[in-house]
């Protein structure tokens, strides 16, 4: 059998055939034959065991470890039938590094070698990479969807930024450790929003981490409290930016970890390029606010400010509506209720699915 660089071939399938950091991403997660076999999905098993030169029950052994480490995919979570290799690095990235759960994998030390070998690689290649192609983005993917708790009593709301509906409609949902954070903090840099399962996937998404065994499933009640948990904690919904209520992943996070937040942040790329706003905004009565600017350290936007108000002896929180991306995580902050939001824009403000893609971000197959 003529020898191939399965390493190489794979690395190259996502973009980074030169780079030596995701080649020691893919040497850690597999042995030179499993990448070999990656590499040559989709191919049935007895195929690849005659390729191999090993018995079916082997191969059948090793793509069950490439399966539970997040490297491939197959179409059935249950049945294991027509494996793949990751289509994207965003997808290896998600898979190989939520690992809650699935005990025995890897020890402790190998954990934090994995998530070390991505930090290094996101931090050094891609981040840099994906910034000038997010920056250009002609339409924002993304859009921030108000946390549930800030907005549930107020008139109006529409079926695709109300967890409510997003949840009930589900037909499965699990949560799994989010990726960039324990990427974060096994490093020892904790995030100052800190909320280790926060993950939350819904159908196809959920069906892999039942078939996978890592994270956990959730009754619909419990779906709802945790994500009600995760805004307590300041962390910013983020869904796609069309009408619809319905995806595989929830993504709530913050600007301390995130695979978009952070670099944006670091390079200075506005929030609105990427991320549509809600079409909620953040609204303070001055008369009853008391200046204890719990509000400004919770905010990621930069849209809160204290300053002097004519007639007042307390500084007061000032909303900057240009800054505001309508999150809603300040308003749950405020303990003397000053801030509430209110509905500024359309329902034309989001997209039908007709005009707009949505985008991957998801774990699943």
């Amino acid at each position: 059998m003529a020898e191939i660089d399965a390493y190489g071939t794979l690395a190259a399938r996502h973009g980074y055939g030169e780079s030596p950091r995701y080649r020691r991403i893919l040497e850690f997660l597999m042995s030179p034959r499993q990448a070999r076999m990656a590499a040559s999905l989709p191919m049935t098993n007895a195929d690849l065991a005659a390729q191999e030169g090993v018995a079916v029950g082997v191969v059948e052994a090793e793509l069950e470890e490439l399966f539970k480490k997040g490297v491939i995919f197959p179409r059935n979570f249950e049945t294991r039938e027509y494996y793949r290799f990751a289509r994207t690095i965003m997808q290896l990235h998600d898979a190989t590094e939520s690992l809650d759960g699935l005990d025995g994998l890897y020890t402790e030390p190998e954990k934090k070698q994995l998530w070390a070998l991505w930090w290094d690689f996101v931090h050094n290649e891609w981040d840099a990479d994906r910034m000038p192609e997010i920056a250009a983005a002609k339409a924002p993917p993304l859009r921030i969807l108000p946390a549930w708790k800030a907005i549930k009593d107020i008139p109006g709301v529409l079926p695709s930024e109300s967890m409510k509906v997003i949840v009930e409609e589900a037909p499965l949902i699990s949560v799994v450790s989010c990726s960039c954070r324990k990427r974060q903090e096994s490093l020892g840099n904790p995030c100052r929003l800190s909320h280790d399962m926060n993950c939350i996937q819904f159908s196809r998404a959920a069906e892999y981490t039942k078939g996978r065994g890592h994270g956990r499933m959730l009754s619909k009640e419990e779906a709802l409290a945790l994500i009600e948990e995760t805004e307590e904690h300041g962390l910013v919904h983020q869904w796609p930016n069309v009408a619809i209520h319905s995806t595989n992943t929830l993504c709530s996070c913050c600007d301390d970890c995130c695979v978009f937040l952070l670099p944006m942040s670091e390079a200075k790329v506005p929030w609105t390029v990427w991320y549509a706003k809600s079409r909620f905004e953040a609204q303070n009565d001055l008369e009853t606010c008391d200046g204890c600017q719990d509000c400004i350290e919770r905010c990621q936007f930069d849209a809160l400010t204290m300053e002097k108000v004519q007639g007042q002896k307390k500084l007061k929180a000032i909303v900057d509506p240009v800054n505001c991306m309508g999150c809603g995580v300040c308003v749950l902050a405020c303990e003397p209720q000053s801030l509430k939001m209110a509905i500024v824009r359309p329902p034309e403000h989001i997209p039908s699915p007709s005009r707009h893609a949505v985008p991957e971000h998801s774990h699943a197959g």
